[in-house]
């Protein structure tokens, strides 16, 4: 009789045992897309401002050329270059967004892997295109449009200083971004082990 008693109430700590561990592991998978989920929320965001700040400079940089054409050939370039940046970024930054879109924790977490490495990758290249390409070549046409107008020295002061402000937080938001990717990555790599498991 007492064995019988005994084995009962171990099966019910048995169970009980279980139950807490799948409360666990499910309060555990909930974090982590709760997490995940916020930080491509945040980076949807992100794209969305960014679109509408490019969509915003078109008018102020077809102004300044309405107002400024033909004083510096290389301020008109610059002008230029803005626009069309300002013209063409805002549909590579729909493109992201699609991506970022297609982010559902309710479906297959490969997929979502899948969006968020392919985003990774778009991020990679827009930086290399910012830092190699675009970046070097709006500051030299800066620096001879300052020279074209022959700036003063506080002036000169001031393109550098904007120059390597503009830089360092260009740098320190995608360092932030791909630290983000890798935090949402880990996290879905975690969710796919619970799965699994």
């Amino acid at each position: 009789m007492e064995l019988d008693e005994l084995k009962e109430v171990w099966t019910a700590l048995d169970n009980r045992l279980k139950r807490n561990e799948e409360l666990k592991e499910s309060i555990i998978l909930e974090m982590m897309k709760s997490k995940a989920g916020k930080l491509v929320n945040r980076f949807i965001t992100l794209e969305i401002i960014s679109v509408v700040i490019m969509f915003t400079l078109i008018p102020v940089c077809v102004y300044w050329l309405d107002r400024n054409m033909g004083k510096s050939l290389a301020g008109d370039i610059v002008v230029c270059l803005a626009v069309v940046t300002c013209i063409v970024y805002p549909f590579w930054g729909i493109f992201k967004i699609r991506g970022l879109l297609k982010f559902d924790l309710s479906k297959n977490v490969g997929n979502n892997i899948y969006h968020v490495n392919k985003y990774n990758i778009q991020l990679k290249r827009e930086h290399k295109l910012f830092y190699f390409y675009l970046w070097p070549v709006f500051g030299i046409l800066l620096i001879l449009t300052y020279a074209s107008f022959k700036a003063t020295l506080p002036l000169w002061a001031l393109l550098f200083c904007a120059l390597i402000v503009t830089t360092l937080i260009s740098y320190w938001m995608y360092k932030r971004y791909f630290k983000n990717i890798a935090s949402i990555l880990k996290s879905l790599d975690e969710i796919k082990e619970l799965k699994e498991a």
